[in-house]
């Protein structure tokens, strides 16, 4: 079962965009909808909820595996995820009517990492991604079509300086891998951990503006 929160556009408006959530790992769906109501008022705002359970009210988009001291990510899982985002997508498309043209995508952790992987395996499905506290994974790049048009992306990166989860070097790689593929993107560091500060929240906001 798709389990999701909603928030329906506040203003009357022909053709409202879409904005999806997408929370990290051991959260769950209410975790980026806090701030639904201060979204732009001309969207759907959805949050979508992890496949997998961790814990009893934690989900993730894909297991970890931190046995050995490294952090294993199953990738299996994690095409799978991007899969199943992609189909939500689809089987909404006739239930809320949103501009298809128009869908963003607000990832944290390893929302991001999806989110990330999601824009520029379908670049002309999505507009503005915001990638919160996550990083370019290779083994989910490595298929990337390098002379597809990316011209309708816009990203927006976000890190934490002291963040202990993921090293701020990590998410550093966004902005090349942008610059190589001429992408236009937002790219921010700020004094926190693995989590957005109000410094972070403002500027993501105005981004969406």
């Amino acid at each position: 079962m798709v389990h999701y929160l909603l928030r329906e556009p506040k203003s009357a408006i022909e053709k409202p965009y879409l904005i999806l959530l997408l929370h990290g790992y051991g959260s769950n769906e209410q975790d980026l909808f806090s701030f639904a109501e201060e979204l732009p008022e001309d969207a759907y705002v959805i949050s979508l909820r992890g496949l997998r359970n961790v814990g009893t009210e934690g989900f993730s988009w894909f297991d970890l595996d931190f046995t050995n001291g490294a952090r294993m990510v199953d990738y299996g899982q994690a095409i799978e995820a991007q899969h199943y985002i992609n189909e939500f997508i689809e089987e909404i498309k006739n239930k809320y009517f949103f501009d298809q043209n128009n869908i963003n995508l607000i990832g944290f952790s390893q929302g991001a990492i999806l989110s990330f992987s999601l824009a520029l395996h379908n670049p002309k499905i999505y507009r503005k991604i915001l990638c919160l506290s996550g990083y370019p994974d290779p083994e989910l790049l490595k298929d990337i079509n390098m002379g597809e048009d990316f011209t309708q992306l816009e990203f927006f990166f976000s890190h934490g300086d002291k963040d202990p989860i993921i090293p701020i070097q990590w998410s550093r790689q966004f902005k090349s891998i942008c610059e190589e593929l001429d992408i236009d993107y937002e790219y921010h560091e700020y004094e926190e951990g693995h989590g957005i500060n109000s410094e972070n929240y403002y500027d993501m906001l105005n981004f969406l503006r």
